[in-house]
């Protein structure tokens, strides 16, 4: 049996600015993705903010001072905290790995299925 590939977020320190670069490149042949992505009318780097920022709220993550800039269906974002940066990448891994808490995560955040 084949597995889908998926791609994991990944922190990178800016050798510009000093700030770190959370970013999450686009989930090749996610069914349940596409299909919020295409009922919503979203680009997966927005479904991805989306998520992210109930998960954040759901946990207690303080994301307020998280520039969210997702770029078409990559999800992208810069902080100063590298602590902050490293607990996104967590929460956003736990979303592509882990089923139920997608799921979940999806309900509270308001999307119909």
């Amino acid at each position: 049996m084949e597995t889908s590939k998926v791609y994991l977020c990944r922190v990178e320190r800016s050798k510009i600015n000093g700030n770190y670069t959370v970013w999450l490149p686009e989930q090749p042949d996610d069914d349940f993705v596409d299909f919020l992505v295409d009922k919503y009318d979203l680009l997966q780097g927005e479904l991805w903010e989306i998520l992210l920022k109930t998960g954040a709220k759901d946990s207690n993550l303080d994301v307020s001072k998280v520039n969210f800039a997702p770029e078409g269906d990559v999800f992208v974002s810069y902080t100063s905290d590298y602590e902050l940066g490293k607990n996104m990448e967590k929460m956003l891994n736990e979303l592509i790995l882990n089923p139920e808490y997608f799921t979940n995560m999806v309900h509270l955040s308001g999307f119909k299925l």
